[in-house]
């Protein structure tokens, strides 16, 4: 199972269809240019005989281009259908190949063949490209305000393929979540036993329309030939899990996309205090940067002396002797070293990134920060994190965001202990110039995620388990940082890929449970209300131990959260969602050129 994998090929069988032979243009969505873009580069596209690519809406700006053949990728969408009937009235280009990447309803179909006065229509196939794939075993669906939607689902019988994209009501939120489960189980050949967390409403209601669309399914789509062990796909909800989203992190990939945000594999570094021209946006993709690929889940210990490491051989080739001990140091160099940028622009871009990173870690305190982070998800000791707390509030260089992270953690660790605290707390934030507005997040998230909605006991015994994970020293100036949190959806996910099913905690819609121990092959798992970067590392290590034994888990989500867009997104569900807290992991159409 690779979802990558599965999106090129799909979109290697379209600008390889043998009736698109010759130049042609590829018309797209706002959403498959997304979907196009994390995964294909544009210069591999163009070695394809594709002269010009563009959105579908903008054909009308320009003259006919009738020596082109268009290639049109499209997301099923009411609003697609309309703009596509519109350009088959005045057609731009001498044929049409038309690629959905989702079911079509007949309906729309009849209606695309109404529009086609011309005839320039050659095929109408359904490619299920319909999700993002960030990585091998990453993807998620796009899908903002996800964690509101789980608070007043509609009905599942009111689930449809067509919605306008544009709108975003609970159900056509739903409707989005099961279109693109269906995509992914599809483009990767699969018809799984399905399972979902007890306790959940909204994991029920998904996993159980995700199955009844399957079964009602009469077109063959899901008729796979039937695997010696049955593939298991499992719905989870954030819910129960809502510590992870908050905490900070010091993986790359995960780290840049806490402190700068990164969004469709870019990040913009544009109000990054003296960044040059070339570095104000950059792309951080595994499929097209070998050294992302190798370090994006290194600890930022380990990256620094990985980029070191490639400056170092840079000054060997050049017979320059410069003294490099520091990331300071690496940033001095590759400014004054012109050819170096222009030779080795990846190293550059990650220098930069580096340069960012550590600046933020500084001003902003979060080694001192994240200990006591780590501390409250992973330990059992209020008197002591009540004053490291307090210690923390008043301390005039902790970012007020960070503050309200502490204050929302504390809470839900210590939800069941005194209110005087809570309210010591309270008015502390208060002091540090944060909104009421905002100090009220710490109730949208016990009535959230607190001990009386989550369906298992979040935090454990792991009190009584306590360890330390130290970080590799890596440069100077990069001192030792704790790791002691590992996410519940792991320890989970072990259990499974063991043989233990886990059948008083998970409900089946779709087969029967037999009590014992099971042959497990391919895991997919679904967190309703979004994932994060730490937990796919978490899941990338874990394919890691069991590919031996022909093992394989992916995972996804509405949407990949760092603690802004999560906290955000909770705040939402209350009503009192403030900009400040909207730094989100939102991910805009990006722009036509960057594909």
């Amino acid at each position: 199972m690779d979802v990558i994998l599965a999106i090129r090929n799909y979109l290697e069988k379209i600008i390889n269809d043998t009736h698109l032979v010759g130049m042609k243009s590829l018309l797209l969505d706002a959403e498959t240019t997304t979907i196009v873009s994390i995964v294909m580069s544009q210069s591999h596209i163009l070695q394809h005989e594709v002269f010009l690519v563009e959105l579908l809406q903008a054909t009308q700006l320009h003259d006919e281009m009738l020596h082109l053949k268009a290639a049109v990728l499209l997301r099923p969408t009411l609003e697609n259908v309309e703009l596509l009937k519109k350009e088959l009235k005045n057609p731009k280009f001498s044929q049409y190949h038309i690629f959905f990447t989702n079911h079509l309803p007949l309906e729309c179909l009849e209606q695309i063949a109404e529009a086609d006065e011309k005839e320039v229509v050659i095929e109408v196939q359904e490619y299920y490209a319909d999700y993002l794939a960030v990585s091998d075993t990453l993807f998620h669906l796009n899908i903002k305000e996800s964690i509101a939607s789980t608070m007043k689902y509609a009905s599942p019988t009111t689930a449809g393929i067509v919605n306008s994209s544009g709108i975003a009501r609970p159900n056509a939120i739903f409707d989005r979540n099961v279109e693109g489960l269906l995509a992914v189980l599809l483009s990767l050949k699969k018809r799984p036993t399905i399972r979902y967390q007890k306790g959940s409403e909204s994991a029920e209601k998904l996993a159980r329309e995700v199955s009844a669309k399957i079964q009602l399914e009469q077109s063959g789509l899901f008729d796979f030939r039937r695997p010696e062990v049955q593939p298991l796909f499992y719905v989870l909800d954030r819910r129960d899990d809502p510590i992870t989203p908050l905490l900070s992190q010091w993986s790359y990939q995960a780290m840049v996309h806490e402190l700068l945000t990164l969004s469709e594999n870019r990040v913009d570094l544009k109000n990054v205090p003296g960044i040059r021209k070339d570095m104000k946006e950059v792309v951080l993709s595994a499929t097209s940067d070998a050294f992302f690929e190798k370090q994006m889940y290194a600890n930022f210990g380990d990256l620094g002396m990985a980029v070191k490491k490639l400056v170092d051989e840079y000054q060997a080739k050049t017979q320059t002797h410069e003294n490099i001990q520091s990331i300071e140091d690496m940033q001095r160099f590759v400014e004054n070293y012109p050819a170096f940028r222009s030779q080795s622009v990846a190293v550059s871009k990650h220098v930069t990134l580096m340069g960012e990173l550590a600046r933020l870690v500084g001003t902003d305190n979060l080694m001192d920060v994240s200990q006591l982070e780590q501390e409250l998800a992973c330990s059992d000791d209020h008197n002591n994190h009540f004053r490291e707390l307090v210690a923390k509030l008043k301390h005039s260089q902790i970012k007020p965001q960070n503050k309200l992270r502490l204050a929302i953690l504390y809470a839900l660790r210590y939800e069941t202990n005194s209110s005087v605290q809570i309210k010591i707390v309270k008015d502390l934030l208060a002091s540090s110039g944060l909104s009421s507005r905002k100090i009220q997040l710490i109730d949208s998230f016990l009535k959230y995620g607190g001990a009386s909605v989550r369906s298992g006991d979040l935090f454990g015994d792991r009190g009584l388990k306590k360890f330390m994970r130290a970080m590799t020293q890596g440069l100077q100036g990069v001192p030792n940082v704790y790791a002691q949190h590992v996410p519940p959806l792991i320890r989970c996910l072990e259990s499974i890929v063991k043989g233990q099913l886990l059948d008083n905690d998970f409900g089946i819609v779709n087969g029967n449970v037999v009590p014992g121990i099971k042959k497990v092959r391919d895991v997919i798992v679904y967190i309703c209300g979004g994932v994060t970067f730490e937990e796919a590392h978490k899941v990338a290590e874990l394919n890691q131990k069991i590919q031996s034994s022909g093992q394989r888990v992916i995972l996804g989500g509405p949407i990949i959260h760092n603690s802004s867009s999560f906290m955000h997104e909770v705040a939402l569900t209350h009503g009192h969602a403030e900009e400040e807290i909207s730094k989100t992991s939102s991910f805009t159409a990006v722009n036509i050129d960057s594909l």
